[in-house]
């Protein structure tokens, strides 16, 4: 059910959850909101893939958003994996940019095959972007670093600022900048500026 999600959207990012992956379960995020009143919801459900051969873990993440007050929900399909029972099912809603025109967030699972997705959602064109975070860090951020990225910002040119933290001592902690166009990834200078994402804030009347 979209709407009992999205009414109480005073809320701010990151929204962060996850669950292993199970026959005939669901969670999401508690909702964010965009300048424009736009609210956003990140929601992973699994079941059985009902294959003959294996019946492995079927995991199927989307996006849920609500243009504003009498507005319809959209429902984005984002992806969806098939893989073992039980592996972690991590979701991290970043947020809005300034504009309004995007919502970023994380999709991560762990397992024998872990993957570690970034998506990008224009809210004006319906169209999302999807960028794996394991491949452009490759090189970066081995898998002993047990990194988590968190989409903090935007440049005025439209690439993405990440930061990157470790649980464990990591070279490649930080802030990184990250053009959607291209293969490449930069860390951010320190004294770099960049747009953050859009927090709401109730104003009282």
């Amino acid at each position: 059910m979209i709407l009992p999600i999205l009414v109480a959207a005073f809320l701010l990012p990151a929204q962060v959850i996850s669950m292993p992956c199970a026959n005939i379960t669901a969670t999401q995020t508690q909702p964010v909101r965009g300048r424009d009143g736009m609210v956003a919801v990140l929601k992973v459900s699994s079941e059985d893939d009902h294959s003959k051969n294996s019946h492995d873990c079927q995991a199927e993440y989307q996006l849920l958003t609500m243009p504003g007050p009498g507005g319809a929900p959209v429902v984005i399909d984002l992806l969806t994996s098939d893989a073992a029972w039980n592996r972690s099912l991590s979701l991290r809603l970043n947020g809005f940019s300034q504009n309004g025109a995007r919502v970023f967030g994380v999709i991560s699972e762990d397992g024998k095959f872990p993957s570690t997705t970034l998506f990008d959602y224009d809210t004006a064109e319906g169209k999302v972007r999807l960028i794996d975070l394991k491949k452009r860090f490759a090189h970066l951020a081995p898998a002993k670093c047990i990194a988590t990225f968190d989409v903090i910002g935007t440049t005025a040119t439209g690439a993405i600022v990440l930061q990157l933290n470790s649980t464990n001592p990591c070279p490649s902690e930080g802030r990184w900048l990250l053009n959607p166009t291209s293969s490449s990834v930069q860390r951010l200078p320190q004294d770099a500026s960049f747009l953050s994402l859009y927090e709401f804030k109730d104003v009282a009347p």
